[in-house]
């Protein structure tokens, strides 16, 4: 996971020069070879540079010369790197000497491989090179994480302070893609805004729709139903039914833990279980809570239950989410 990923190589990169082979992959390539360069300047020493690294497309490099590079000792340092991307446009002769090279690859040689492994490929190549190699992954995460990304990444890598709304407005506008979210970031950063508001976003990325899916779980969660399905029509023009309930049964839940201990309680339960992307929003998660009285957010959960097993038997998704918020509407005013 891309989260994974990036911690994993912040601790590599603060405990020193990295050693051995590495396997960077995902199709992210953006910041999967952000991550390769940074690897290789941490191994290498600038005064030998020009003597101890050597980078090859693997498009271009001939098996001889792969071979003689890899076995080559470091001159005057005390490691040398050979950098090699797109290993997946390697020639079956290329990985045989690849997979060689990583049974006696010397203890003063660092070799960072980088590679989009094609959809659905079964090669024992990649198998083995993730068994070999200290192996990261950059991928697309879910959709509840990437606001939370985007607002991570744009405070850690461009120095911007994404307010949770701009986040998702430039979730909205991108998608998942992390190579074009980072690009979307570093442009913002250009404008030297370190908060850019949301007309600003809507300037540089005019993609942005007026109603993404992350406010429209909040509307939800905030019990504004009327407003919510007003915007519903434009909503499923981008997302599907099931995608929307699975978010919205997520975001209950953790608006129900709100509600028991408070945003303290929301990052601790997403810390011990893996899920300290949404930390971010637990704040508003705290806030949602006071729309909601004891007992009311179970008969919620039971309605999207049901919405969900409707809309996996077939049932059509305005028809279906419609019902739901004309039902949740109905059943606040009731209690109201």
């Amino acid at each position: 996971m891309t989260a994974a990923a990036e911690t994993r190589l912040q601790k590599t990169l603060a405990g020193g020069p990295p050693s051995g082979a590495w396997f960077l992959h995902g199709d992210a390539d953006r910041l999967r070879d952000e991550a390769a360069r940074s690897l290789v300047k941490a191994a290498l020493d600038p005064a030998t540079r020009d003597f101890n690294y050597d980078e090859f497309r693997s498009e271009d490099v001939s098996a001889e010369e792969l071979a003689a590079t890899l076995a080559m000792p470091p001159m005057m340092a005390e490691r040398r790197v050979v950098y090699l991307h797109d290993v997946e446009k390697l020639t079956p002769t290329l990985r045989k000497v690849v997979a060689a090279a990583l049974e006696t690859l010397p203890g003063d040689v660092v070799l960072v491989l980088t590679a989009t492994i094609p959809k659905g490929s079964r090669a024992s190549f990649y198998r083995e090179l993730q068994t070999r190699c200290q192996t990261l992954e950059w991928s697309a995460p879910r959709d509840s994480e990437i606001p939370g990304w985007v607002v991570d990444r744009g405070r850690r890598r461009w120095g911007l302070a994404l307010r949770p709304e701009s986040a998702q407005a430039i979730a909205a506008a991108v998608g998942a893609d992390l190579s074009r979210l980072d690009a979307e970031l570093e442009k913002l950063s250009a404008t030297g805004e370190r908060e850019p508001s949301i007309e600003r976003i809507r300037q540089l990325i005019p993609r942005t729709r007026r109603m993404d899916r992350w406010t429209w779980l909040d509307l939800v969660a905030d019990r504004k139903y009327g407003a919510a399905l007003r915007e519903l029509d434009d909503l499923l023009t981008s997302e599907t039914g099931v995608g929307l309930v699975a978010g919205l049964v997520d975001q209950h839940l953790l608006v129900g833990l709100a509600a028991e201990g408070g945003a303290g309680r929301v990052k601790k339960t997403l810390s011990e279980t893996g899920r300290g992307y949404l930390s971010w929003k637990a704040n508003s998660y705290a806030r949602q809570a006071r729309a909601w009285r004891p007992g009311e957010m179970d008969g919620a959960l039971r309605a999207l239950y049901r919405a969900d097993r409707l809309l996996k038997s077939g049932g059509k998704d305005r028809a279906v989410l419609t019902e739901l918020l004309l039902g949740l509407e109905s059943e606040r005013r009731l209690r109201s």
